[in-house]
């Protein structure tokens, strides 16, 4: 009867503790250069997303090949000549929220916080900080950010050529749809 006693608060600690990790495989990037002759946008689902509770760490991933643009030849530059995604292949941020509030995952809710880190992409490494949201509804667990990156941080050249069709500020929205990490047992 003892050994069955610890065995049900052995799994109920484990499965307590998984209950702090959150994580999106497919989270939703999307830019957007808004400039007066041609707008540049594209979406990327395949963000990976993990999200501390505990802690506050939080760390998001995405290949850069996979954003899709409204045409071929859009995603072939961007690619090829501003990300150049065959030498620097993701874009990864690392950071945490400031101030981690009690997020109770069983509860209709809705939490906002800033959160700061360190932004790599295009080889390059920029401080940044933004605001995100997490909304817990009927058992959904969804993320929400909106933020923007300036292309000089990161090295991105424009050539001169198309210099006024593209912005130096690129607005960034990611959404995710959270599950609570189980533990590997």
């Amino acid at each position: 009867m003892k050994k069955i006693v610890i065995a049900i608060l052995l799994m109920l600690a484990i499965q307590s503790q998984a209950q702090e990790r959150l994580l999106c495989r497919n989270a939703s990037v999307k830019f957007f250069s808004k400039m007066p002759l041609e707008n540049i946008e594209a979406v990327n689902n395949q963000g990976l997303s993990v999200i501390d509770l505990k802690t506050g760490n939080i760390e998001f991933s995405v290949l850069l090949k996979g954003f899709i643009f409204p045409n071929a030849l859009m995603q072939e530059h961007f690619n090829e000549n501003y990300v150049e995604s065959s030498k620097y292949p993701r874009g990864y941020f690392k950071g945490s929220i400031q101030l981690v509030p009690t997020i109770d995952l069983t509860k209709n809710a809705n939490y906002q916080f800033n959160v700061k880190g360190t932004m790599q992409l295009h080889g390059k490494t920029a401080e940044m900080a933004t605001v995100a949201q997490l909304q817990v509804k009927d058992g959904i667990i969804s993320g929400d950010s909106n933020f923007d990156l300036l292309l000089e941080d990161y090295a991105i050249q424009i050539p001169k050529l198309v210099k006024d069709k593209i912005a130096k500020s690129i607005h960034i929205n990611v959404k995710a749809i959270y599950q609570i990490q189980k533990p590997n047992l």
